[in-house]
């Protein structure tokens, strides 16, 4: 009786180990899919859908830095 009861734990045992190994290849397999999926990028994900305000002088910050902000 011991012994079928450590057989079942053993093949319990294997079943996840198997079933981890498989989940770490399907994870590397998707991860290097993604990167060569990346060709059109660009193309597919515009980033300048908005447009930014022009600076008012050459150099100067978006917006104003208030310094006095202690009291």
């Amino acid at each position: 009786m011991n012994i079928i009861i450590f057989l079942i734990g053993v093949i319990i045992t294997l079943i996840y180990c198997m079933s981890f190994v498989w989940e770490m290849k399907q994870e590397k397999q998707r991860k290097e899919k993604e990167l060569l999926d990346n060709k059109y990028y660009y193309t597919r994900n515009p980033s300048n859908e908005r447009m930014k305000q022009p600076k008012r002088k050459k150099g100067s910050q978006s917006r104003m830095k208030n310094y006095n902000w202690k009291k």
